[in-house]
């Protein structure tokens, strides 16, 4: 495991004291590129405006950016057919996953001739895409998991607003009395967090254990899922979270999300969408906070992250190009003051300075909280097997709605989670 406390020590002072040279030259031969990615209406409209200061760069290439809701069974769909984008958007769960199924390709080669330009970024910000000694993504970004709310649905029940320390018996009990106090119909106090798989990565965190070993391994047994089915399924009866016909619409994005659909007060997600969040409710007053915890005193079960990734696939006919489109949206200062923090903190140090110059309230308010944890973060877990994502979209997802319908009991699903991630990572 790489110890990620370094992170964000760098800090924006540093990065402000260095000079910054904007990437201006035209692309010699006219070029077409497929790039793929998936995201709020907010990212589109910045990942396009971003798009346009690229063409101007590079007048002779031509970035055919869109942008899927069924991001991952389309993905997978090109996957199989041979016939991927040129350019990919991953996460953490994603890139060694797709990495090890060989559809991406290395990028050492680019960084050590200068085409992905790294000196500027954080130190330690490669080590978060390596995958068995190769990089082969590129961090856009850097965030960590975060619970964001609804202040004014804490402050209508009377609870005070969570921050780190609060426990996961707290977060129901109140989740509860929020539901109560809200006197809305079809309205709860938290999603239905039974089908997530960050929210189970954190919680077998905070237990000194890992979604995944080393070795490429589960690393939970049956205890751990029944007792984080046990505990969804509690609140669920308790009235305190959505219910199956609510959470299973959320493929885990924000504007799918139960609090985007105004059916929640709270959303357990990462701490960049406290961005799309503003945006998705721009007349809700918005807080964030660590995840709950067993335990007060106890792991955090939280560590930075990146955010999102670019790769480029194996398919790509031109690799220079796709590397030089990787490079404009994390080196490019325009394409950095457009972008922000929606999705993370930039890991250029000098693109960094400069954003935070330009911050909203919420997008500050995101950098702010991802700082304040760099004392209670927990290093990086190990890399994913391949047949991670099947774990997360084909087993989790669906058991979780089966269990909120009543259709498997905790017991079944339990058993059925530890089956089927080994199935799909292919474990003996």
């Amino acid at each position: 495991m790489i110890n990620r406390r370094r992170l964000l020590q760098s800090g924006f002072a540093a990065a402000v004291a260095l000079p910054f040279f904007s990437l201006r030259s035209a692309f010699a031969a006219d070029v077409t590129l497929r790039i793929l990615y998936w995201g709020s209406p907010d990212r589109v409209r910045r990942t396009d405006a971003v798009g346009a200061l690229f063409a101007k760069a590079y007048p002779g290439m031509t970035a055919n950016a869109e942008v899927a809701s069924d991001y991952w069974p389309k993905l997978n769909t090109m996957m199989a057919g041979g016939n991927l984008p040129d350019v990919v958007q991953l996460e953490p769960n994603t890139l060694p996953d797709y990495s090890r199924r060989g559809v991406l390709t290395p990028l050492d080669d680019l960084i050590a001739k200068g085409t992905i330009r790294t000196g500027d970024m954080v130190k330690t910000a490669l080590d978060l895409t390596r995958v068995d000694k190769k990089i082969t993504g590129i961090a856009q970004s850097i965030n960590s998991f975060a619970l964001i709310y609804d202040k004014s649905a804490y402050a209508k029940a009377g609870i005070p607003e969570p921050k780190f320390g609060l426990t996961w018996d707290d977060y129901a009990r109140q989740a509860v009395e929020i539901t109560k106090a809200s006197g809305k119909s079809r309205y709860w106090g938290a999603p239905y967090g039974a089908r997530a798989h960050p929210v189970f990565h954190s919680w077998l965190t905070q237990r000194g254990k890992t979604y995944f070993t080393e070795d490429q391994k589960i690393g939970f047994d049956i205890d751990d899922a029944r007792e984080f089915y046990s505990y969804w399924e509690n609140l669920r009866k308790a009235g305190g979270c959505t219910p199956g016909d609510v959470s299973s619409k959320s493929i885990l994005t924000p504007d799918s999300s139960e609090m985007a659909s105004r059916n929640c007060s709270s959303a357990l997600m990462y701490s960049n969408q406290l961005v799309a969040y503003s945006t998705l409710l721009p007349d809700v007053k918005l807080g964030v906070a660590p995840y709950p915890i067993i335990k007060q005193g106890g792991i955090s079960g939280m560590f930075y992250r990146p955010g999102l990734i670019w790769s480029i696939s194996k398919d790509c006919k031109n690799i220079e190009a796709a590397a030089k489109y990787i490079d404009f949206f994390v080196n490019d200062m325009g394409a950095g003051k457009v972008l922000e923090v929606e999705r993370g903190i930039p890991p250029n140090l000098r693109v960094r300075a400069e954003v935070l110059a330009q911050l909203g309230e919420y997008s500050r308010l995101s950098v702010e909280f991802t700082n304040s944890i760099e004392k209670i973060v927990v290093p990086y877990p190990p890399a994913s097997p391949a047949g991670a994502i099947e774990v997360d979209t084909g087993v989790m997802r669906p058991l979780g709605d089966q269990l909120a319908f009543g259709k498997v009991t905790v017991d079944e699903a339990a058993r059925k989670l530890i089956d089927g991630a080994k199935r799909a990572i292919r474990q003996s």
